[in-house]
């Protein structure tokens, strides 16, 4: 499979998805559905655009995929997994900066300084977004 096919495929779920997402959240009121409906619209435009970009692009690129790098992909659903505990044991805060520190550091994305730097940074974005701006109630906790 080259990268191209792979694009395409991609792009193909990506639009299904956001194609099943509106028909389910177009089903419901326009008050109780804002964020799903803003969702699917610009999740189906963004997969239209890469789908049609790919399908655009010269095809001189016939090389094969590079490998899968299963310690990435392991890190990385396993995270989450790790993620969903701690939101439960130590709330928020504590648990976003962990996810996301320990999956920069893990992935050698950037050095540990600069992943301690944007963790606690997009920890307080997040937190001012959801919990200041938009008033979504904390999720309960069990330690804090």
């Amino acid at each position: 499979m080259t990268t191209r096919t792979r694009d395409l495929i991609f792009a193909a779920i990506a639009l299904a998805l956001a194609v099943a997402i509106a028909i389910t959240a177009f089903g419901y009121p326009v008050a109780s559905s804002y964020f799903p409906r803003t969702l699917a619209v610009l999740m189906g435009l963004l997969a239209a655009f890469f789908g049609l970009r790919t399908l655009l692009a010269p095809t001189d690129d016939a090389a094969p995929m590079s490998p899968l790098n299963i310690s990435a992909l392991i890190a990385a659903f396993g995270g989450i997994a790790a993620y969903v505990v701690a939101l439960k044991l130590v709330g928020y805060e504590g648990a976003t900066f962990l996810f996301l520190f320990l999956l920069m550091v893990w992935l050698g994305a950037v050095g540990w300084l600069k992943a301690l730097i944007l963790a606690v940074a997009f920890t307080a974005l997040l937190n001012v977004i959801f919990f200041v701006m938009l008033g979504v109630p904390r999720p309960d906790a069990l330690l804090f």
